[in-house]
């Protein structure tokens, strides 16, 4: 049987390979994780204004804290004014693109103002470091943004 080639024949292969196309990336996008930063996204929408305030706060300070890798760890330096104060808080290790790597850690710092967290707490990508403590009865926040190449 010889099937002849014209212009329906054309239209009838073309809309059958778009249909294909259009399921293939339905089925792709059904693959991906949708994962929400937060959980409680809205009643965090309104403290924002207070999450500003924090962060300038933590802007007018010294220096801004530096996180860098050494051989098996994460070295984070924190800015000189924090030296000889009573600093409570805790920072927030967030993989955007995985919840299950997230962690937190509580801020603690030796006399060179210095903390070390163990690379092996780390899987290999980006993260986003979130600072949140007080300080003389202030609460400050801060962000940072690294890479770890484990």
């Amino acid at each position: 049987m010889k099937i002849k080639f014209n212009w329906g024949t054309g239209i009838f292969i073309f809309i059958t390979m778009f249909l294909l196309a259009c399921s293939f990336v339905i089925y792709k996008s059904f693959q991906q994780r949708n994962d929400l930063v937060s959980e409680e996204y809205y009643p965090q929408g309104l403290e924002y204004q207070k999450q500003i305030d924090r962060f300038a706060k933590a802007n007018a300070l010294s220096s801004q804290i530096i996180i860098g890798e050494e051989a098996k760890e994460m070295v984070i330096t924190y800015p000189r004014d924090l030296k000889g104060k009573d600093v409570k808080g805790e920072v927030v290790f967030f993989r955007p693109s995985d919840e299950n790597a997230d962690f937190h850690d509580s801020i603690r710092f030796d006399t060179s103002m210095i903390q070390k967290v163990s690379l092996q707490k780390f899987i290999k990508g980006k993260y986003v470091a979130k600072f949140f403590w007080k300080m003389d009865g202030k609460e400050y926040a801060n962000e940072n943004t690294f890479r770890v190449n484990k």
